[in-house]
């Protein structure tokens, strides 16, 4: 009988964090348009880790140009410039399912059988 209200709350944990996780990250955002739509915003909302250098590359002179471009490529290049925000829309939906089998599996008693409400 504890397990259950163990289960139970565990449950309901992952779903309040599966909620409150892109409610959390939305303050955080950056490349919304009004002129799109829904989906081409889901699409291209996310968050910066780092400023895009080919908005700097027109601010520079020729002569760092060139320097620029006989540099050898580093890790620079491998660092992503943003997290999208579909990725966490997905760990939401992802914690929202772990949470109701979590709810569902606490009604269950050992043998597998929903047990019948008193």
């Amino acid at each position: 009988m504890r397990c259950m209200h163990r289960q139970r709350r565990v449950g309901i944990i992952l779903i309040i964090i599966g909620i409150c996780l892109p409610l959390i990250t939305l303050p955080f955002l950056s490349g919304y348009s009004r002129d799109r739509g829904i989906f081409d915003n889901l699409y291209r909302v996310g968050i910066d880790l780092r400023k895009d250098r080919q908005a700097d590359v027109g601010n520079q002179t020729p002569s760092k140009l060139e320097e620029r471009e006989r540099k050898t490529p580093g890790f620079s290049r491998f660092i992503p410039k943003r997290i999208p925000f579909r990725f966490f829309l997905v760990i939401t939906l992802i914690l929202l399912y772990l949470g109701i089998v979590k709810i569902n599996a606490s009604g269950r008693n050992q043998d597998g059988q929903f047990e019948k409400p008193k």
